[in-house]
Protein backbone atom coordinates (compact mmCIF):
# COMPACT_ATOMS: atom_id res chain seq x y z
CA UNK A 1 0.00 0.00 0.00
CA UNK A 2 2.50 2.53 1.11
CA UNK A 3 3.40 4.84 3.91
CA UNK A 4 0.85 6.31 6.30
CA UNK A 5 1.46 9.10 8.79
CA UNK A 6 -0.75 9.68 11.79
CA UNK A 7 -1.14 12.77 13.91
CA UNK A 8 -3.32 13.17 16.95
CA UNK A 9 -4.74 16.05 18.96
CA UNK A 10 -6.77 15.96 22.14
CA UNK A 11 -9.91 18.00 21.58
CA UNK A 12 -11.24 18.12 25.13
CA UNK A 13 -12.85 16.22 27.98
CA UNK A 14 -16.41 15.29 28.93
CA UNK A 15 -16.28 17.31 32.18
CA UNK A 16 -14.71 20.55 33.31
CA UNK A 17 -11.43 19.29 34.77
CA UNK A 18 -9.39 21.51 37.08
CA UNK A 19 -6.04 22.48 35.56
CA UNK A 20 -6.97 21.27 32.07
CA UNK A 21 -4.29 22.30 29.56
CA UNK A 22 -3.25 21.14 26.10
CA UNK A 23 -6.63 21.05 24.40
CA UNK A 24 -6.08 20.92 20.60
CA UNK A 25 -2.50 19.70 21.05
CA UNK A 26 -0.87 16.27 21.23
CA UNK A 27 -0.30 16.59 25.02
CA UNK A 28 -3.21 17.07 27.43
CA UNK A 29 -2.91 17.45 31.22
CA UNK A 30 -5.33 17.88 34.13
CA UNK A 31 -5.66 18.13 37.90
CA UNK A 32 -4.03 20.08 40.68
CA UNK A 33 -0.74 18.55 41.93
CA UNK A 34 -1.13 16.89 45.35
CA UNK A 35 2.32 18.16 46.35
CA UNK A 36 3.90 21.57 45.69
CA UNK A 37 5.73 21.51 42.36
CA UNK A 38 4.24 18.11 41.47
CA UNK A 39 3.38 16.99 37.94
CA UNK A 40 -0.05 16.85 36.35
CA UNK A 41 -1.64 13.68 35.02
CA UNK A 42 -2.50 13.35 31.35
CA UNK A 43 -1.89 11.81 27.96
CA UNK A 44 0.50 12.24 25.03
CA UNK A 45 -0.05 11.04 21.46
CA UNK A 46 3.15 10.85 19.45
CA UNK A 47 2.82 11.14 15.67
CA UNK A 48 3.67 7.93 13.91
CA UNK A 49 4.83 6.80 10.47
CA UNK A 50 4.27 3.25 9.30
CA UNK A 51 3.98 1.09 6.21
CA UNK A 52 0.23 0.39 6.01
CA UNK A 53 -0.92 -3.20 6.17
CA UNK A 54 -4.14 -3.64 4.23
CA UNK A 55 -4.35 -7.41 4.64
CA UNK A 56 -6.30 -7.49 7.88
CA UNK A 57 -3.32 -7.63 10.25
CA UNK A 58 -3.07 -5.18 13.13
CA UNK A 59 -0.39 -2.52 12.97
CA UNK A 60 0.53 0.47 15.16
CA UNK A 61 -0.86 3.88 14.23
CA UNK A 62 0.44 5.92 17.14
CA UNK A 63 2.33 5.95 20.39
CA UNK A 64 0.21 6.76 23.46
CA UNK A 65 1.61 7.68 26.90
CA UNK A 66 -0.38 7.93 30.11
CA UNK A 67 1.14 10.11 32.88
CA UNK A 68 -0.27 9.19 36.30
CA UNK A 69 0.73 11.49 39.16
CA UNK A 70 -0.85 12.35 42.52
CA UNK A 71 -3.44 15.05 41.79
CA UNK A 72 -6.71 16.48 43.07
CA UNK A 73 -9.69 16.38 40.70
CA UNK A 74 -12.58 17.78 42.74
CA UNK A 75 -14.47 14.50 42.87
CA UNK A 76 -14.11 13.50 39.20
CA UNK A 77 -13.21 9.83 39.10
CA UNK A 78 -14.36 8.86 35.59
CA UNK A 79 -14.45 11.02 32.50
CA UNK A 80 -13.83 10.92 28.75
CA UNK A 81 -10.93 12.48 26.87
CA UNK A 82 -11.36 12.90 23.11
CA UNK A 83 -8.51 12.20 20.67
CA UNK A 84 -8.86 13.24 17.01
CA UNK A 85 -6.58 11.19 14.77
CA UNK A 86 -5.69 12.03 11.17
CA UNK A 87 -4.24 9.29 8.99
CA UNK A 88 -2.45 10.59 5.90
CA UNK A 89 -2.04 8.04 3.10
CA UNK A 90 1.11 9.16 1.29
CA UNK A 91 0.67 7.13 -1.92
CA UNK A 92 -2.86 8.37 -2.52
CA UNK A 93 -2.22 11.78 -0.99
CA UNK A 94 -5.45 11.80 1.06
CA UNK A 95 -6.43 11.93 4.73
CA UNK A 96 -8.91 10.03 6.87
CA UNK A 97 -10.00 11.54 10.19
CA UNK A 98 -11.64 9.82 13.13
CA UNK A 99 -12.13 10.37 16.84
CA UNK A 100 -11.24 7.96 19.63
CA UNK A 101 -13.03 8.37 22.95
CA UNK A 102 -10.82 7.44 25.89
CA UNK A 103 -12.39 6.70 29.27
CA UNK A 104 -10.15 7.67 32.16
CA UNK A 105 -10.65 6.05 35.56
CA UNK A 106 -8.92 8.06 38.29
CA UNK A 107 -8.49 5.81 41.34
CA UNK A 108 -7.96 6.77 44.99
CA UNK A 109 -4.54 5.03 44.79
CA UNK A 110 -5.38 2.34 47.31
CA UNK A 111 -7.26 -0.95 47.53
CA UNK A 112 -7.11 -3.96 45.25
CA UNK A 113 -6.63 -1.89 42.07
CA UNK A 114 -4.81 1.38 42.84
CA UNK A 115 -3.69 2.08 39.25
CA UNK A 116 -5.42 4.59 36.99
CA UNK A 117 -6.87 3.04 33.83
CA UNK A 118 -7.35 4.36 30.31
CA UNK A 119 -9.76 2.55 28.00
CA UNK A 120 -10.74 3.32 24.43
CA UNK A 121 -14.43 3.17 23.57
CA UNK A 122 -14.81 -0.12 21.74
CA UNK A 123 -18.50 0.34 21.04
CA UNK A 124 -18.56 1.92 17.59
CA UNK A 125 -18.87 0.88 13.98
CA UNK A 126 -15.69 0.46 11.96
CA UNK A 127 -14.80 3.44 9.77
CA UNK A 128 -14.82 3.06 5.97
CA UNK A 129 -12.06 4.24 3.67
CA UNK A 130 -11.52 3.80 -0.09
CA UNK A 131 -7.98 3.00 -1.19
CA UNK A 132 -7.09 2.45 -4.85
CA UNK A 133 -10.79 1.98 -5.61
CA UNK A 134 -11.27 -0.71 -2.96
CA UNK A 135 -13.42 -0.39 0.14
CA UNK A 136 -11.80 -1.13 3.52
CA UNK A 137 -13.21 -1.19 7.01
CA UNK A 138 -10.88 0.41 9.53
CA UNK A 139 -11.09 -0.34 13.21
CA UNK A 140 -9.05 0.56 16.25
CA UNK A 141 -8.16 -2.72 17.91
CA UNK A 142 -6.63 -1.42 21.13
CA UNK A 143 -3.45 -0.74 23.04
CA UNK A 144 -0.36 -2.90 22.97
CA UNK A 145 2.71 -2.42 25.13
CA UNK A 146 6.13 -3.54 23.93
CA UNK A 147 6.42 -7.31 24.18
CA UNK A 148 2.67 -7.94 24.13
CA UNK A 149 1.30 -10.08 21.32
CA UNK A 150 -2.34 -8.95 21.43
CA UNK A 151 -4.09 -5.60 21.63
CA UNK A 152 -6.22 -4.82 24.64
CA UNK A 153 -8.96 -2.21 25.06
CA UNK A 154 -7.24 -0.70 28.10
CA UNK A 155 -4.09 -0.38 30.11
CA UNK A 156 -3.31 0.91 33.54
CA UNK A 157 -0.45 2.85 35.07
CA UNK A 158 0.71 2.85 38.70
CA UNK A 159 0.55 6.10 40.64
CA UNK A 160 3.64 8.29 40.32
CA UNK A 161 4.73 6.93 36.95
CA UNK A 162 4.06 6.92 33.24
CA UNK A 163 3.74 4.15 30.71
CA UNK A 164 3.54 3.95 26.93
CA UNK A 165 1.56 1.68 24.62
CA UNK A 166 0.98 1.71 20.89
CA UNK A 167 -2.52 2.27 19.55
CA UNK A 168 -3.25 -0.43 16.97
CA UNK A 169 -5.65 -0.56 14.02
CA UNK A 170 -6.67 -2.99 11.31
CA UNK A 171 -7.64 -2.38 7.67
CA UNK A 172 -9.83 -5.17 6.29
CA UNK A 173 -10.79 -5.18 2.61
CA UNK A 174 -14.50 -5.62 2.07
CA UNK A 175 -15.69 -7.99 -0.61
CA UNK A 176 -16.90 -6.23 -3.76
CA UNK A 177 -20.67 -6.19 -4.13
CA UNK A 178 -21.97 -8.19 -7.11
CA UNK A 179 -23.24 -5.99 -9.90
Amino acid sequence: MGLIKTTGTFTGASVNLPGLTGVNTSQIRWGQPATPGGALSGYDFLDYEMEANLGGREFPIGEFTHHNYPIFLSGQSQFWVYLAIRVHFENGNFNHDFTVNLRHDETPNQGSHPNDTVQWEAIHEPETVFIDGNKYSVEITGFRKLGQKESKPNFDVPEGSQDTAYLYARFQREAPQPS
